[in-house]
Formats: structure tokens, sequence, C-alpha cells
């Protein structure tokens, strides 16, 4: 594997903020859109830097006071959705508030998910997207991160309509995390044209057998389900890259609305 391809991100303040600086200089100018969520590399590796990049470019100037983050789980499944404990997320870049009022309405909303630090605090989720955030956002925006320990078709329906539902009409952007691990040729292509028809059941159909392998694939369809519900009408797929030398690739999608 090649040193770039291993390269992470620094985790001092300086450098992590130079590296992601650089990054979003030279990400791709967005059109004008009204942005209902991202999904954006899961991996600490900064080989996909670049596409994480190209997503975050849509929140410049944008008009939003809460992310929510959905990521996989890197400590295997565990039959739940976690909420973290805490009040403040704490990074190199310095700590984000927990919107604790949309925790709670989430867990009211799902019995599935709970306020629980399992799964929580990695190097990778949370930890990559918020400083980030962090760098477009400043520090004007608050954050509820979830892990999915279990990324069933049920479980993913049951979050996607439940934060379609606590995002009505709120200020926020939803976030989640992946990762291509594995694709059999022309995969990809029937994943993007699944994602841009917000054909739902095709994904789950390509993501649940062994043609397309994507660790973080109940936050890919999370994402998509919650993006229809609160009314985007476009998913622009950015960055959709199979695995070479040894580094996952790079998923990165936009969906928009109007």
């Amino acid at each position: 594997m090649s040193l770039a391809s291993r390269a992470v991100y620094p985790t001092q303040p300086g450098p992590l903020r130079q590296t992601l600086d650089a990054l979003l200089a030279d990400a791709q100018t967005p059109p004008a859109a009204d942005l209902v969520a991202l999904v954006v590399p899961d991996t600490n590796r900064t080989h996909s830097g670049a596409a994480a990049a190209d997503a975050y470019a849509y929140l410049k100037d944008a008009d939003v006071d809460t992310v929510l983050m959905v990521s996989p789980s890197h400590t295997g499944d565990f039959g739940r959705l976690s909420i973290c404990q805490a009040d403040q997320y704490r990074t190199p870049l310095g700590d984000v508030p927990i919107n604790d009022r949309l925790r709670h309405e989430l867990c009211d909303e799902d019995d599935d998910i709970f306020v629980d630090d399992t799964g929580h605090y990695h190097t990778e989720g949370a930890d990559v997207q918020l400083p980030f955030l962090q760098r477009v956002l400043g520090d004007s925006f608050s954050a509820v991160p979830i892990v999915m320990g279990e990324e069933s078709p049920a479980f993913c329906r049951e979050l996607g309509h439940a934060v379609g539902e606590i995002l009505y009409g709120q200020r926020a952007v939803l976030v989640g995390s992946a990762d291509v691990v594995g694709a059999e040729p022309g995969a990809l292509d029937a994943l993007r044209d699944a994602i841009e028809t917000f054909n739902e059941s095709e994904l789950m159909h390509l993501l649940g057998g062994e043609k397309v392998q994507v660790e973080g694939m109940g936050a890919l369809i999370v994402t998509l389900i919650a993006a229809k519900a609160r009314g985007a009408t476009a998913a622009r797929v950015l960055s959709l890259d199979p695995p070479a030398a040894g580094a996952p690739g790079a998923i990165a999608i936009a969906f928009t609305r109007g």
C-alpha cells in the first residue's frame, strides 16, 4: 500500500486546520442549490479528502444550525442505534455542542434509538466529519451523531423516516458517512443509477448482495430515505470510486431540492 493511501488526517489543531482548508480551497464549486443531505467518505485516510471537500463545499454560506450525522459502527453489530451521551463532542479544533432536544426527540420517535456511547469516539465517522464541519460552518452549529449498530432494511427505514420527520422545517442537514470496500464490474454504475433515481429498493438490493460492498451501507440508505422524505429532488453523485491500493473507494453525494 502506498504512503499516500495510508496517510491519515493530522490530530494536532494547526496541521489539521491547514489540511482541511487546503482541501476545501481546491474543492469543486457546487451549483446553487438548497442542500438537504450529504454522503461523505467515512475513512480517516486523507486520500478521500478531495471527495469529502467537494461535498462539504455545498455547506459554504448555508443557513444551517444543526447537523445530524449517521455513521457505521466500527466495533461490530450491537443491535440498536446510538446517540452519544456527551453534551459536547470534542475534536482537535474544539468542542461541538450536541443538540439535546433533537437527540431526545429522535429517541421518542423510534424505540430502537438510545442515548448511549456504544460505537462512538473512533478515528472515523463523526471524528472525521466534525472538523470539516467546523471549518465550513464555524462554531455556529450543533450536532447529533448517530451510530448504526444494525443495518437491516427495517432499521434503515425506521431511522430514515424518523430523521425525515424530526428534521421537517429545521435549519438542518443530514450527513451520512460510508466507504466503498468492494465492487463487481459494472456494479458501481448500477449503484449510481439507483442513487440518482432515488430507487430505495434497488439500492437495498445492490448493497444487500455481493455486487457492491459498502461499509456504512446503512448510513447511505438512511440518508437517501431521509433526503427523499425532506423533499430532495436531485441526487448528484460527486465521487463513486472502487477501492484501490488497499484503501477504500470514495463515495460522495449531494441531495438537493428545488
